[in-house]
């Protein structure tokens, strides 16, 4: 269930909305009893997209997390993410979203194929490594090395914005497995 950028989350809970679990429902229930750990995914969303963050454009987050949800093949949660990052793109955030499309296009995370060609297909260096190491992240395929943090280098990617993007990398991932596991309980219940 993709979330419409105009759409309001549902209780400041995006991984619950994106989960579709009904608000008076018996696992929405079971999530209010530990809200600390929905208050603190929550927040650490905010945190990792919010418009005031230096470094990595929201643009770029907003790339890269879709990415990171499509390479863990969950098509709704990198929709979720592609319709904000439509919704706030720039100009140099057009070529960003493009380079995107090109990429969910491809199939290239369904088929579990790296696509490196892929990445040197646009003109922007710097996306190119973002959603390069976005997907060296998110598959471990090989794992991400001495080479890849050279390529975000070379591409002005400096020491915090390689951390942050890992994190971002992470916590997508964290929060796909989550949405995931919420689906279940709520189909059972």
């Amino acid at each position: 269930m993709a979330i419409p950028v105009n759409e309001p989350v549902i209780n400041g809970d995006l991984v619950g909305t994106l989960a579709g679990l009904a608000p008076d429902g018996a696992v929405a229930a079971l999530r209010a009893a530990r809200a600390d750990v929905t208050s603190f995914t929550q927040g650490s969303h905010d945190a990792l997209f919010d418009r005031n963050a230096t470094g990595l454009s929201l643009e770029e987050r907003l790339a890269a997390a879709s990415y990171a949800a499509h390479v863990a093949a969950a098509p709704d949660v990198a929709r979720a993410y592609r319709e904000r990052l439509h919704a706030v793109r720039s100009a140099a955030g057009d070529e960003t979203s493009a380079l995107l499309e090109r990429l969910v296009a491809s199939g290239d995370a369904l088929g579990g194929q790296p696509a490196s060609a892929s990445f040197d297909a646009g003109d922007n260096p710097r996306i190119n490594a973002i959603l390069s190491h976005t997907h060296a992240l998110a598959r471990l395929e090989p794992p991400p090395g001495k080479p890849a943090l050279a390529r975000l280098r070379q591409a002005g990617l400096g020491t915090r914005e390689v951390v942050a993007l890992s994190q971002l990398v992470a916590f997508v991932s964290y929060q796909v497995r989550v949405i995931a596991g919420l689906r279940a309980l709520e189909a059972t219940a």
